[in-house]
C-alpha cells in the first residue's frame, strides 16, 4: 500500500468517525427532544390523546382561573362540575388542538388571558334540551306574587323576549348576569349567585 493510499484511507476513516459522532449527537438530541416532548405531553395531557381531563387543562397556568372556577360557587362552572361535566364536554379539544397548545407553550407564544369564546344555544341544548324544558324546570324559583306583580317571573319564559341566547345571562367562568334585573327586582332562588342590579319598582 502506497503512502498516498494510506493517507486516503486514514482520511476516510476520520470522515467516517466524524459522521458517526455527528449521527450519535443527532441521535442523542432527538432522543432528549423526544423525552422532553413526551414529558411535556404527559405533564399537560396525562398521555390522553384527544380526551384530556379537566386536571390536564389545569396543568397550564394560563388555564388555572378557568379550572378554579369549578370550585367557586359564584361561577356556573361549579354547577356543571358538580354534575361531572368537565372541560372537554363543552370545549372541543382534539389531538390537533393539544399539539398546537403544547407547541405554543414550549415556544412561550400562548395568549394570556385567553380569548373569550361564545357558544350558541345549540351547545347548551345538547344537555339542557330546549327552552321549553328549561321553563318547566324553572317555574318555581321562589319569586313571590308581590315581586312578580302579575308578570310571569320564569326567566326561561319571559313575556318580553323569546329564545334569547343563553349567554345573554349565563356565564361559565365569570359571574352570570340577569337580564330581568334590569327592570325587575325578582329574588330568584338560584343555584348560582347572580350579579343583579338593584332595581326599585
Amino acid at each position: 500500500m502506497t503512502e498516498q493510499q494510506s493517507r486516503k484511507r486514514s482520511f476516510f476513516r476520520l470522515i467516517g468517525r466524524i459522521l458517526l459522532a455527528l449521527a450519535a449527537v443527532i441521535g442523542i438530541v432527538l432522543i432528549v427532544s423526544g423525552v422532553a416532548v413526551a414529558a411535556t405531553w404527559g405533564h399537560f395531557w396525562d398521555f390522553r390523546i384527544g380526551d384530556p381531563t379537566s386536571e390536564s387543562c389545569a396543568s397550564c397556568h394560563v388555564m388555572e382561573p378557568y379550572f378554579n372556577s369549578q370550585h367557586d360557587p359564584v361561577m356556573l362552572n361549579s354547577v356543571h362540575a358538580s354534575h361531572d361535566v368537565g372541560c372537554v364536554d363543552c370545549h372541543d379539544y382534539g389531538l390537533e388542538h393539544q399539539i398546537n397548545d403544547t407547541l405554543a407553550y414550549l415556544r412561550n407564544e400562548y395568549q394570556e388571558p385567553l380569548q373569550r369564546v361564545e357558544y350558541g344555544m345549540d351547545m347548551c341544548f345538547e344537555c339542557h334540551v330546549s327552552y321549553e324544558q328549561l321553563a318547566r324546570r324553572t317555574t318555581d324559583l321562589g319569586v313571590t306574587d308581590a315581586q312578580a306583580k302579575g308578570h310571569d317571573a320564569n326567566p326561561h319564559q319571559p313575556p318580553h323576549y323569546s329564545n334569547l341566547e343563553c349567554s345573554t345571562c349565563h356565564r361559565i367562568h365569570r359571574p352570570s348576569t340577569l337580564l330581568c334585573s334590569e327592570c325587575h327586582s325578582y329574588q330568584y332562588r338560584y343555584p348560582v349567585v347572580i350579579e343583579a342590579t338593584e332595581v326599585s319598582e
